[in-house]
């Protein structure tokens, strides 16, 4: 394996493989960090899954209050929970109710760069889609994610509308469509005019150099089926319940961590399906002649972290990303076992470099309460901030099409 992913809290195999969010993101890392890093096509991706190690709730989550519990008192909480549901709703497309057919020209109309993510994640969702579709839409996302960057110097410049007004001429999603096709490869032939090649009867064409992929297209009429805004207020009454598991399975993730850990000598299961996923990619890339970068989200930091630190601290890791992590936070806790508790001093001011880590990135979101910066506690660590858009930026980086150009972008420049 050349890349390593290490998930985050709430991930479970048995609710994640096969689903769409996991696919859409590995494809990403294929079309924009591995060959960032120098990886040639067909380099492989590993991602243990630690979370089915971490013990079950013994009552099944009957601590999560049940609807049947007796009120104190206080009957305020549907126009709360209503309000809540509305929050959810205006940060997708806005504040007013989108029909299901402007779905993503009402969000270019705010942020083009937005839209594309959008149908990036409408796409990967389409289960009857052919072999190779979802690597075709991905290719597509990203050659319009770099023209809105160079259009937009990724985005300092404006976006949506007030940038670009030929988005004002579109009045349906199938028309945004194929417009911003033909805008991309217009852009394309004009800054560097070689024609796109692409495997022939696999995509459907809007008349122009290049093609659009079926998927792109299916993908619209994926969102007019879901009609997102439409069903998100009605389940207004849900939204509460719906954090109340992933809140329960943070806290039950994290301290089962670091209750199972162990030690060097007897590491715990965690620890040695992490490390043995390592160094299982540790050696592929020594006879591909390919670096090791591992790709760390959340939670998954800090038992990267726990492992580079103290367990493996023989494995050599050529670029480590982490992504929403609490890194920072946990070291100033002295929650790790290489923590030390005498620093910092007047003399060692920061964590030292991990000397197995050729360059860490660290990237987050201002917006994700879970996210936290680790170059003001450990030397070496480059913060990065990256603004998600999304209403829980949390759990957005990484099928954000935006987010992996960016972080390509930054592996190529050197530290």
């Amino acid at each position: 394996m050349a890349l390593v992913h290490v998930h985050g809290i709430g991930n479970r195999k048995a609710e994640v493989v096969g689903g769409h969010s996991a696919a859409l993101r590995d494809e990403l890392l294929r079309c924009h960090l591995l060959p960032a890093t120098g990886h040639l096509t067909g380099a492989l991706l590993a991602s243990p899954w630690w979370g089915e190690l971490v013990a079950e709730p013994a009552w099944g989550w009957a601590s999560l209050a049940p609807d049947e519990v007796e009120s104190l008192g206080g009957e305020g909480e549907d126009s709360l929970e209503t309000a809540m549901a509305g929050v959810v709703a205006d940060a997708f497309v806005g504040p007013d109710q989108v029909e299901a057919e402007h779905v993503l020209m009402s969000t270019a109309r705010v942020s083009l760069q937005r839209a594309i993510d959008l149908l990036a994640l409408a796409g990967e969702g389409d289960d009857e889609a052919e072999p190779g579709a979802l690597a075709e839409l991905v290719a597509f996302c990203a050659r319009a994610s770099a023209y809105w960057a160079d259009q937009t110097a990724e985005g300092s410049l404006g976006d949506g509308t007030e940038f670009f007004a030929w988005l004002r001429d579109v009045e349906e999603d199938e028309e945004f469509l194929g417009r911003l096709h033909e805008e991309v490869a217009d852009w394309e032939q004009r800054t560097h005019p070689v024609s796109v090649q692409v495997a022939p009867g696999a995509w459907e064409s809007f008349g122009v150099a290049g093609s659009l992929p079926n998927r792109a297209v299916r993908a619209v009429y994926r969102l007019r089926a879901l009609n997102i805004t439409g069903r998100t207020r009605p389940v207004a009454a849900g939204i509460r319940r719906w954090g109340a598991r992933p809140a329960a399975r943070l806290m039950g993730d994290v301290m089962g961590y670091f209750a199972e850990r162990g030690t060097v000598g007897t590491p715990g299961p965690i620890v040695d399906r992490i490390t043995a996923s390592l160094d299982e990619a540790a050696r592929d890339c020594a006879v591909r002649g390919e670096p090791l970068v591992v790709l760390a989200h959340s939670m998954g930091g800090n038992i990267v972290y726990d492992v580079l630190s103290h367990f493996r601290p023989d494995i050599r890791v050529d670029l480590l990303v982490t992504v929403g992590t609490q890194v920072g936070l946990f070291e100033e806790l002295k929650l790790f076992a290489s923590s030390d508790s005498k620093l910092p001093n007047q003399r060692q001011l920061k964590v030292p470099a991990l000397p197995t880590v050729g360059r860490w990135l660290n990237v987050l979101d201002r917006s994700d309460p879970l996210a936290f910066a680790a170059g003001p506690v450990f030397e070496g660590a480059e913060d990065l901030v990256f603004r998600t858009g999304a209403w829980w930026a949390h759990g957005a980086y990484l099928t954000s099409c935006d987010f992996h150009a960016r972080l390509a972008g930054r592996v190529r420049t050197p530290a």
